[in-house]
């Protein structure tokens, strides 16, 4: 009979533990998943309302039910222009208010657009209220500053290195719905009472905001396909808790239900349209963390044994 010294594994040396340790991380890696590659993105953005003001309407609710919500999610700056150039050049470029057009313009900086058309992608703008494609006006439908729309939500309008014939009124987005033709990379500014812009109107409230939601998402949601991704956000809160806005990610690659607290702002969501479309990160997108813990596995996880590592090792 064997002694029970002989019946014991092989003890394992420092090297094959440092093997094991590599495998285990790069399966914990691919469960926790970089940012999957997408055939298309669609970001929405309302505005000034907090993370608790938005987050208990009811079809905001069924949004995060589905998808991945972010309790730690912070704009950068107020008023509402220097936010949307953050979320367009990853950068405020020195901009501080909401003045028509803003101090530098037009700018020549990187962004999303110029990135996507240096790399072949297809993007459009969808404004609500905006008249004609292209258009440099302040406003329409009312004032520069309560406008149903107001350049400032446009920050496409503000750079010299794009195409603006992409900037579409918000109507041509049925068509291209029903075409199948939706592009790499959609923004979506609904105008300012269906973005609770002007709450104070009767009618724009944020009750009103999630209704207009929940009437233009589901046709939304069902263009993504297999490798598409929506995005719901808010440019800035209402001034008064520290800047936290909610924002929610919806898609067949991502999660559904879960809740994150990486903390994330409006540079790391345009660091993370640039790996989910294959773009290089720019300006103050570049130094941000990928999101990372929302996605479902984009690499397949094999289970680990003796075997492998021994593999692994050799």
């Amino acid at each position: 009979m064997p002694s029970s010294a002989e019946c014991r594994p092989p003890r394992l040396g420092l090297a094959p533990l440092a093997a094991l340790a590599a495998v285990l991380a790069f399966a914990t890696a691919a469960r926790a998943g970089v940012v999957p590659a997408h055939d298309r993105v669609v970001v929405v953005i309302l505005e000034n309302k907090s993370y608790n003001q938005v987050r208990t309407q009811p079809y905001t609710m069924s949004l995060m039910a589905q998808g991945a919500t972010f309790t730690k999610s912070f704009a950068v700056s107020h008023p509402s222009q220097p936010n949307y150039i953050a979320l367009w050049a990853g950068s405020l470029l020195g901009v501080t208010n909401n003045n028509c057009p803003p101090t530098g313009y037009p700018f020549s900086a990187p962004n999303l657009g110029s990135a996507c058309e240096a790399a072949g992608l297809t993007w459009r703008a969808y404004s609500e209220n905006l008249a004609v494609a292209g258009s440099t006006a302040c406003s329409y439908d009312g004032s520069a500053s309560s406008g149903m729309y107001t350049r400032k939500h446009a920050p496409w309008t503000q750079f010299g290195n794009l195409n603006h014939a992409n900037e579409r009124p918000y109507t041509d987005l049925a068509a291209d719905l029903a075409a199948n033709t939706l592009p790499n990379l959609s923004f979506i500014v609904p105008n300012n009472c269906h973005n609770s812009h002007n709450s104070s109107t009767p009618g724009c409230g944020v009750s009103d905001a999630d209704a207009w939601l929940a009437g233009h998402m589901p046709a939304i949601i069902a263009g993504l396909g297999p490798k598409g991704l929506l995005v719901v956000t808010w440019d800035e809160d209402d001034n008064l808790s520290n800047n936290q806005i909610l924002t929610v990610f919806v898609g067949p690659q991502v999660l559904d239900g879960v809740s994150s607290i990486q903390g994330i702002t409006h540079y790391t969501l345009v660091r993370m349209i640039c790996e989910a479309l294959g773009l290089t990160p720019f300006a103050g997108a570049a130094g941000e963390a990928s999101i990372a813990g929302v996605w479902e596995d984009n690499v397949p996880v094999k289970s680990t044994n003796w075997g492998r590592v021994k593999s692994f090792y050799r």
